[in-house]
């Protein structure tokens, strides 16, 4: 019996011996952690959008372009006044040496009343933030009204989508 503990204690030690020490490896060199903290984007706007006056008589479209320039479609169809015709105007704010893309959408302006006229806006893609703070970036939004003969007298309105996100 005193045989078999001991062969019994002799097979312990030895399977302990045979069993490899479990190593710990650390990477070298380490990684490191990177955050960019940027400040939320604003969007103001600080001009709305105006066609001006015009005169239907045939289906055609009326213009403003980003620029602020007005373009009349069809003489024979449409006769333009655009006095006081302005683009719309924003203002991002955010942090500097960020691209911010812009996105507008088309709605409908309509009359008191019944009609509606539908709108195609013009924007930039995108803008570059130069600066972090008050000042920001403005960009001018255009666009385009398909106007129809049938459409009633009156004046129209509706809104200007737009929304902007860092790229």
């Amino acid at each position: 019996m005193i045989k078999l503990v001991r062969l019994a204690a002799l097979a312990a030690v030895a399977t302990v011996a045979a069993t490899p020490a479990a190593a710990q490896v650390a990477a070298s060199p380490k990684a490191t952690a990177r955050v960019n903290v940027i400040k939320p984007l604003t969007l103001a706007v600080e001009q709305n959008l105006d066609f001006g006056t015009v005169i239907v008589t045939g289906d055609s479209t009326v213009t403003i372009t980003q620029a602020g320039g007005g373009v009349c479609g069809n003489a024979a169809d449409v006769t333009c006044d655009f006095t006081g015709a302005t683009v719309a105007r924003y203002r991002v704010t955010g942090s500097n040496n960020q691209q911010v893309n812009i996105t507008a959408t088309g709605s409908n302006l309509t009359r008191v009343g019944g009609g509606s006229i539908a709108f195609t806006p013009s924007a930039p893609a995108s803008v570059n933030l130069p600066n972090s703070g008050a000042t920001g970036e403005t960009f001018n939004v255009g666009g385009s009204l398909a106007l129809l003969a049938s459409l009633p007298a009156g004046v129209y309105t509706g809104t200007v989508e737009v929304t902007v996100q860092y790229n």
